[in-house]
């Protein structure tokens, strides 16, 4: 799965997390909604490590000797 296609998914769920949270209708809906939320921000936190990683293995590519 492409870094892009990651992003999208986070945010598709960070949105539906945000409706289902202040739109929710009984206790279980906003539970949902926050619980889909907080995943959410777990991906995307995750994602800025992986593409820090990234930009750390390519620079150590590129310079082999610091």
């Amino acid at each position: 799965m492409s870094n892009r296609a990651i992003l999208i998914a986070a945010l598709v769920l960070l949105a539906a997390g945000i409706v289902l949270a202040a739109v929710g209708t009984s206790v279980l809906v906003t539970a949902i909604g926050w619980a889909l939320f907080g995943v959410a921000l777990v991906i995307l936190v995750s994602l800025m490590f992986l593409l820090v990683g990234q930009s750390e293995d390519r620079d150590r590519l590129r310079n082999p000797n610091g």
